[in-house]
């Protein structure tokens, strides 16, 4: 059941990041005017998201490029400014997920990231951009100019 649970979850990144990255490359086609550029741009952006995921994988081996600062101090607020949020704000439909809707199939299909451990979200990430990236190249080969 676990195993399931988790490759919902890469399916479910890389997808998301799979629509949002030809979204851009098919905007940044049709600015630049030409098929070969809607083609070239969905080729680099499966090269980015490879690269991504290289970036994430470095990461979960311990090798961190862009950060700055030693460690994740998290920043300690006092009681009487801490707000307790029972209720969800309102937030639009476009930035809802499924988790936000009450149906009989969500408990069964969804899966929260909250279920897995850091180190085991991480590569789930890894693996979602690097796929994504790899489908992306791929697309890029089938797409007519």
């Amino acid at each position: 059941m676990d195993k399931k649970r988790y490759f919902r979850l890469i399916y479910r990144s890389a997808f998301r990041y799979l629509g949002a990255a030809l979204v851009v490359a098919l905007l940044l086609g049709a600015l630049l005017g030409g098929g070969i550029y809607t083609v070239s741009a969905v080729c680099a952006a499966g090269f980015v998201m490879i690269c991504w995921g290289w970036f994430t994988y470095l990461k979960i081996t311990g090798m961190h490029f862009f950060r700055r600062s030693r460690g994740h101090e998290s920043h300690k607020v006092p009681y009487l400014h801490r707000r307790f949020k029972e209720k969800k704000p309102h937030r639009p439909s476009f930035r809802m997920d499924s988790e936000d809707f009450d149906d009989d199939l969500t408990s069964a299909t969804v899966v929260s990231e909250e279920l897995f451990t850091k180190k085991q979200q991480d590569a789930a990430a890894a693996l979602a951009r690097a796929g994504c990236g790899v489908l992306l190249v791929a697309l890029s080969f089938f797409i007519p100019i």
